[in-house]
């Protein structure tokens, strides 16, 4: 028994043809005779995933939503200093023991999240200019 799928007015099932494996699609439109149309699974998949319906890769996906959760945590602080520092700053006095604190710590976040994939950055002369500018913003700092 091969697998089929009906959703509403289409049907979707799995055949074999003189080139292997297939999959036929058919649509009841009125009372007309029905629309068939014949693909490979793959080229079913390359347009599902052309068009956003599954994703192309798991681990993809899956690296996706970890640098989003991690970019959120990061805008999250980086609002908390920048409404700490219009709200509460005292700029007269000038003592940024916390602001510089604070940026250290989204430094830190920055760098280890960014680690991961430190080495796609590279050019042929070394660091990019993000990863060189890094440094030169904690020297700055201290």
């Amino acid at each position: 028994m091969q697998p089929k799928l009906t959703h509403h007015h289409l049907t979707a099932e799995e055949v074999n043809d003189e080139h292997g494996q297939a999959i036929l699609l058919t649509q009841q439109d009125g009372i007309e005779e029905p629309h068939s149309v014949l693909v490979h699974p793959w080229q079913l998949r390359a347009v599902c995933e052309e068009f956003g319906i599954v994703a192309s890769d798991e681990q993809a996906a899956k690296t996706i939503r970890t640098l989003q959760r991690r970019m959120t945590s990061l805008l999250g602080r980086i609002e908390h200093l920048a409404g700490w520092m219009t709200n509460h700053s005292d700029q007269r006095h000038a003592d940024l023991t916390y602001e510089i604190t604070q940026l250290l710590a989204l430094q830190d976040l920055a760098s280890e999240w960014c680690g991961d994939f430190a080495d796609n950055l590279r050019t042929e002369g070394g660091p990019t200019q993000e990863v060189a500018a890094g440094g030169a913003v904690q020297r700055a700092l201290l």
